[in-house]
Formats: structure tokens, C-alpha cells, sequence
């Protein structure tokens, strides 16, 4: 579908799963080779990453781990309100690699917070996977390592990401239609 319609607002499509599929080949390439002599240790941001997670680290041939942690900034609004809630399910995070995985950076104030957490368990590395990446958008000094796809400052939705925890389940990625 070119429009989707998620709680009375319109999206239309951005980036096919075909398109997005690319960029994960793309970046599970260059982990494979960043990470050849290592088991790394994906810890994926919860919800929105879940998608993203699962195609990636199929598409990495490595042995490795998995781990999950909440962060929330959003809530039901389109805008991040910079107030950052984690939650971890584990945190055997010290000595390892670790790959945070990120569905999008946009200010950078959760995955600021969210590095400030992970490094209190003195990880061997920490580097960051993100499918989308608004650097334009940037609050925060960050550093991400590998970035799927750059886009502008728009609201998007789908594979992962939410607009008021809908539509997390589309295949493609969507923006906001303006007409």
C-alpha cells in the first residue's frame, strides 16, 4: 500500500522492505568484518528495533548473543519528549562486545543514556546499529558506527517504528503524507 492510515493520520511510503533489506546486507557486511575474531553481544532496544534486530542478526553470519533493554522517549507523541526511561531484562554486559541496536536516532538523548548504562558495566566495546539515523536532528554528541539509511527530520512509521504503538508491523517504512 502507497497511503496507510494509523489513528486518523496519513503515511505514504518511504523506503520498500527491498530498499531497506539492502541497507541490512549492506551493514551486517561490515560487522561480520569489524567483528571476525569476536562473538558480539546484540543488546536490542525494545520495541521498535525488534524488526530491525531480527533481520539484521540473520543476515550476520557470526556466532553471537542477544540481550534486550526498554528505552522510551516518545510515548504517543510524534516529537521525543528527551526524558529517557531504560529497563533491562539482563545485564551480563561486562568484558563483551557489545552492538547496541536502534531503530532510529533522531536527538540522541536515548541512546546517550542508554551508552552512560551499558559503559557502567565496562563492555570490551561498545558500537551502535541504527536503521535510521536523523543527523540533522542531533541534541547530543553521539558516535554511530553503522547507519542503515540518513534521513531528514520527518515522522516515520513502520518495520519497527510507531506512531502511538501503531503500525510497528508494516514491511515498509512510511512518513507522514502532507497533502
Amino acid at each position: 500500500m502507497d497511503i496507510m492510515e494509523i489513528n486518523g493520520v496519513k503515511f505514504k511510503i518511504l523506503f520498500s522492505k527491498e530498499q531497506i533489506h539492502e541497507s541490512l546486507k549492506i551493514m551486517a557486511t561490515s560487522i561480520e568484518k569489524d567483528y571476525a575474531d569476536s562473538s558480539p553481544l546484540f543488546l536490542v532496544v525494545m520495541k521498535g528495533a525488534i524488526f530491525f534486530a531480527a533481520d539484521l542478526i540473520r543476515c550476520v553470519n557470526l556466532q553471537s548473543q542477544i540481550e534486550v533493554i526498554s528505552a522510551k522517549s516518545y510515548g504517543s507523541e510524534m516529537e521525543s519528549s528527551g526524558n529517557v526511561t531504560l529497563q533491562s531484562l539482563g545485564e551480563n554486559f561486562g568484558g563483551k562486545d557489545i552492538i547496541i541496536v536502534e531503530d532510529i536516532i533522531d536527538t540522541g538523548y536515548t541512546l546517550k543514556s542508554l551508552l552512560d548504562f551499558v559503559k557502567t558495566f565496562n563492555p570490551k566495546s561498545v558500537e551502535v546499529a541504527t536503521l535510521l539515523s536523523k543527523t540533522t536532528a542531533r541534541k547530543v554528541d553521539i558516535d554511530v558506527k553503522y547507519i542503515g539509511i540518513e534521513i531528514p527530520e520527518l515522522f516515520v512509521v513502520g518495520y519497527g517504528l510507531d506512531y502511538a504503538e501503531y503500525g510497528r508491523q508494516l514491511l515498509d517504512i512510511y512518513i507522514k503524507d502532507q497533502a
